[in-house]
C-alpha cells in the first residue's frame, strides 16, 4: 500500500478509524487490542493477509461461527439434496466425548454415512461441544440410540488394533463399522458380532489414534473401495 497515493490518505484514516473502535470496545481483551494494533500496522504496510487475521479474530471475540463453503438450503441450514449416500453405517460403541462425536458427524456426513447407531455410554450429542464440532451434520446424517445390539442388522467389522492392514482390507460393499470407546476399543459383545477387524498402519511412537481421526481415515478408504 502507497501512502502517497491520492486519495489512500481516507483509506487510512478510515482504518484507523476502525482501530480506534476495537481498541476503545469493552469486548475486546487487552491481549487482543494489541493482536489488533499489529495487524492494522501491517496492514497499512502492505500486508493484506493482515485483514483476514483481524476479521476472523473479530468473529471469535463476538463469538460467530467462521463462514464456510457449504451448501445450503434456503433455510440455511446444509442441504441434504447434495449429499450422495452410501449403504454405509457406523455404529459408536461408548464413545465417551462430544468433540469426537461431533467431529465424527462430521467426517460422516462428508463421506456419504447412511446411518449413525450410538450405543448407551456414548457422550451427549446435545453437548455444545458436539454441536460446534459437527457444524450441522447432526441436522443431516440419520442417527439413532440403541440399547441393545439386536435391534442393527449387519453385517459387523470393526476398526480395532490386531486387525488387517487398511490397505488391504476388503470392506463389505454396506454394512455397518464399530467404533470403540477411546480408552478401551470395541466391546467384547460387540467385537464378537464383527466378522473381521480393520487397523491403520501408523509410523509413530504413538500406540493408536484419536477416535476420530481415525474414523475419518477409515470412512474415506470405505467410500473409494
Amino acid at each position: 500500500m502507497h501512502l502517497s497515493y491520492k486519495g489512500e490518505k481516507l483509506e487510512n484514516e478510515y482504518v484507523r478509524s476502525l482501530l480506534s473502535i476495537l481498541l476503545s470496545s469493552e469486548l475486546v481483551s487487552e491481549r487482543d487490542k494489541e493482536f489488533f494494533r499489529k495487524g492494522f500496522e501491517n496492514y497499512l504496510l502492505g500486508e493484506n493477509l493482515a485483514a483476514e487475521d483481524i476479521y476472523y479474530r473479530v468473529l471469535t471475540i463476538l463469538g460467530e461461527e467462521v463462514a464456510d463453503w457449504d451448501f445450503v438450503d434456503t433455510e440455511g441450514k446444509l442441504d441434504v439434496s447434495k449429499r450422495t449416500v452410501l449403504p454405509h453405517r457406523l455404529l459408536l460403541d461408548r464413545v465417551r466425548s462430544p468433540f469426537n462425536i461431533g467431529a465424527i458427524f462430521r467426517s460422516a456426513e462428508s463421506l456419504g454415512v447412511e446411518h449413525i447407531y450410538l450405543r448407551e455410554g456414548c457422550g451427549d450429542i446435545s453437548s455444545p461441544r458436539c454441536l460446534r464440532t459437527a457444524r450441522g451434520a447432526l441436522d443431516v446424517v440419520p442417527h439413532s440410540f440403541v440399547s441393545s445390539l439386536d435391534e442393527i442388522d449387519g453385517p459387523f467389522f470393526a476398526l480395532e488394533l490386531g486387525g488387517k492392514s487398511l490397505p488391504d482390507f476388503n470392506f463389505p460393499s454396506s454394512g455397518v463399522c464399530v467404533i470403540g470407546s477411546e480408552e478401551t476399543g470395541v466391546s467384547p459383545d460387540a467385537l464378537r458380532l464383527c466378522s473381521d477387524r480393520v487397523s491403520i498402519p501408523q509410523l509413530g511412537a504413538k500406540g493408536s489414534l484419536n477416535v476420530s481421526v481415525a474414523t475419518g481415515i477409515l470412512l474415506y478408504s470405505w467410500s473409494i473401495s
